[in-house]
């Protein structure tokens, strides 16, 4: 089993946490309703392209938080020393998912078994 170059999957992983914040950044200030003020969304007269750009931009926006999380909890195990552990059935996630994805928290099997539970 190839063993996982540590330095190099937190630099990948803390990349992406810059680039998620980042994006998280620029989609509030690009959303159309972008205040705290929610009751001009339901004005008489909202132009629609608007309003559905905004709704657009929730759903980015939630993914990209989604997004953000795993990789907290990555770089949290990073520092305890877990990291590369399936938080399902604690074993070894194989490197090569780690490669495409550092910020995985359950090996291949787990993560398909739990995706067939979603359906």
């Amino acid at each position: 089993m190839k063993i996982p170059d540590i330095k190099s999957l937190t630099s990948r992983v803390e990349t992406q946490r810059v680039a998620i914040l980042s994006k998280i950044k620029r989609l509030k200030r690009e959303d159309p309703f972008a205040t705290d003020d929610r009751a001009i969304i339901v004005e008489p007269g909202t132009d629609a392209s608007a309003l559905f750009s905004h709704e657009k931009t929730i759903v980015l926006e939630n993914q990209l938080k989604r997004d953000l999380t795993e990789i907290e909890v990555a770089l949290t195990k990073i520092k305890k020393g877990t990291y590369g552990l399936c938080e399902r059935c604690h074993e070894a996630i194989d490197v090569a998912r780690l490669e495409v994805k550092p910020a995985a928290i359950y090996c291949m099997k787990c993560e398909n078994e739990l995706e067939k539970k979603k359906r």
